[in-house]
């Protein structure tokens, strides 16, 4: 029993069909023909078509189809797509019966593209969930998914929870076809936590059924059982008796696919009696045939014959074809394995004839296969009545022979096979024992090797540390003597200043005999400050810090001068203006000035800072 069957009910009943209801009585039915007769309203005439075609897709696809025709006819008449849509919904659902998934889909794609007319998104999400469950059922998961992650997109927009949930459950069910079992009970959790938020009982319930379905897939018996009885006290506790049942009859399922044939037939009885409550004729057909097959099971065919045609009997008064046809070929099969090929084959005739729509082009090579069976059979049996008594005393003594020489060749193959299976235990053995040895040596060469790799590892950490240990120590002492230099020259420029500063002033004061030795030191002094080779020598410990630092800002901005890469080089190193000043022996105005040409230069803005600039490179 394949998994689109076990949740065919739950599907239709919850998403895949609009508002589906399987036991709709005469009085709904009247009471639809009633208002048919007093509308007098187009729009309200396409709808109670509509509703029509919905009441008779379980009982006469032909009357379904003709209402849904008249439904699209004034839907198309009166502008109104949401009814067209409804229409093609009802036209897909009745080729999906017949098993016509293909033309199902087309269907489906039709009912999109008209409700896409309008801006109801919900109705929009409805119509791509839709096309989602038929490329499920084409087994066509990669496309199904892609439907429903677009109808998702669209709840989440409206908020819709109950829509976002119903895709979380149809997930899951894709993801567990793909054998995803992590992401499939995932989905079920996500749907069974959103139909929380919005207290939906009925939603949990069909996930509980999927869920249940999924566990029994994985052969995890316990859960399944759990899940489906979760799903039960729901129905049960909602007094929804028809999903009651249909919990019941799955739960059957679940235990005749396990082989507990008695508790199987426990949960039927519990359905049938649910089925009989509400007069559910389509659900008590379908207790009789999965009775049936419990029957057959158990190799008492007459039984099974006997509550097939109980079924088909139902369906006969209901008008149900689809499942009509299930009952004649399941009758039709019991027969053929009673050897019973005059009924087997009067049966599938029946079943070809209802079914000639749909089924596919083996028909007439299964009819004829049967038919031979039959006619071999009948001839057969004239044969062996005029041969047998003939044959009797030739068949006595070969049947001797051959006894004999069976046993002989039996005793033969069976000790050879002894011997076969003697050697080859030995052999496997040996074998194995040689693959262990092997695996031995294998795994302790890998240790060996991973041992060494993590000593050369440890030896080359301690080998870079090593070497950062030096280089943090070079560049230490590296910046050691740049500020011994740069206070050295400092402190040199700073005392040659003052005494510059008070020969100036005592050259101010004094006779005019002394100005002219006075000037003369000055100007010597004013060379000593100026010196070149006092820039190199603090260019040269500069560049060991800062290597590459005025080969990158030439590069940057070509035209600084020398005079501009000293003002950086003393930036670069957080040196004071008035430190500069004394550096360069010029003002603090001086500096300020070569600052503002500086930032110039570089395009900066004047309230940029360009120490934090130079410290970029």
């Amino acid at each position: 029993m394949n998994r689109n069957y076990f949740n065919f009910a739950i599907i239709i009943i919850s998403i895949f069909i609009f508002s589906f209801n399987s036991y709709s009585s005469n009085n709904k039915l009247d009471s639809l023909k009633s208002k048919l007769k007093l509308s007098t309203e187009l729009k309200e005439t396409a709808s109670i078509y509509n509703k029509l075609s919905d009441y008779y897709l379980d009982i006469d696809f032909k009357k379904s189809r003709q209402y849904a025709d008249s439904a699209m006819y004034l839907g198309n008449r009166i502008n109104n797509p949401k009814k067209v849509s409804n229409a093609w919904v009802n036209i897909a659902n009745s080729h999906y019966y017949q098993g016509n998934l293909d033309s199902a889909f087309i269907c489906f794609k039709n009912s999109y593209h008209e409700i896409l007319k309008t801006d109801e998104d919900n109705e929009i999400a409805s119509a791509l969930n839709r096309l989602g469950l038929i490329n499920k059922a084409r087994s066509k998961f990669g496309e199904a998914a892609d439907y429903y992650y677009q109808a998702l997109k669209i709840y989440e927009e409206a908020n819709n929870k109950a829509g976002i949930a119903n895709i979380y459950n149809n997930l899951g069910v894709i993801y567990s076809e793909l054998n995803l079992n992590k992401e499939s009970i995932n989905y079920y959790e996500l749907a069974i936590e959103k139909f929380q938020e919005i207290d939906y009982d009925l939603g949990k319930a069909n996930v509980y059924n999927n869920m249940a379905t999924h566990y029994m897939d994985m052969g995890d018996k316990e859960s399944a059982i759990y899940y489906m009885n979760k799903a039960l006290n729901i129905f049960i506790n909602e007094n929804r008796k028809h999903e009651a049942a249909t919990a019941y009859y799955n739960t059957s399922i679940l235990y005749k696919r396990q082989n507990n044939y008695n508790s199987a037939r426990q949960y039927l009885d519990k359905s049938l009696e649910l089925f009989k409550d509400i007069n559910n004729k389509h659900g008590i057909a379908n207790v009789y045939g999965q009775e049936a097959k419990l029957f057959k099971l158990a190799n008492n065919y007459q039984n099974a014959i006997a509550l097939l045609k109980k079924s088909l009997e139902i369906r006969k008064k209901i008008g149900n074809l689809l499942a009509k046809a299930n009952d004649l070929e399941a009758l039709s099969i019991v027969y053929a394995e009673i050897g019973d090929y005059k009924n087997a084959l009067n049966y599938y005739k029946r079943y070809s004839d209802l079914q000639r729509n749909i089924i596919d082009e083996n028909t007439k090579t299964i009819i004829s296969e049967l038919n031979i069976k039959y006619e071999t059979e009948r001839k057969d049996k004239e044969i062996s009545l005029l041969k047998k008594e003939a044959e009797i005393k030739k068949n006595q003594t070969q049947l001797l022979f051959i006894a004999i020489g069976a046993l002989l060749i039996i005793s033969i193959l069976l000790f050879y096979f002894f011997q076969i299976k003697n050697k080859l235990l030995k052999s496997n053995k040996k074998y194995y024992e040689q693959q262990e040895k092997l695996n031995n040596l294998e795994r302790q060469k890998q240790k060996a090797d991973k041992d060494m790799l993590e000593r050369e590892l440890e030896m080359q950490q301690e080998i870079n540390q090593h070497q950062k240990n030096k280089y943090i120590a070079d560049i230490e002492h590296r910046n050691r003597e740049l500020v011994t230099s740069t206070m050295h020259l400092l402190n040199k420029n700073k005392t040659l200043s003052e005494i510059q500063e008070s020969l100036i002033n005592i050259s101010n004061d004094n006779k005019e005999t002394n100005t002219k030795s006075i000037k003369t030191l000055i100007s010597k002094i004013e060379n000593n400050i100026n010196l070149d080779t006092d820039w190199e020598q603090f260019k040269l410990h500069f560049e060991k810090v800062n290597t590459g630092f005025f080969e990158k800002l030439k590069e940057k901005h070509p035209d600084l001068t020398q005079s501009d890469l000293k003002v950086c080089a003393y930036l670069k190193i957080n040196l004071s203006l008035k430190e500069i000043a004394q550096m360069m022996n010029v003002s603090m105005s001086g500096v300020n000035k070569r600052l503002y040409r500086l930032k110039k230069k570089m395009s900066l803005d004047s309230n940029s800072d360009i120490r934090n600039y130079l410290t970029e490179i």
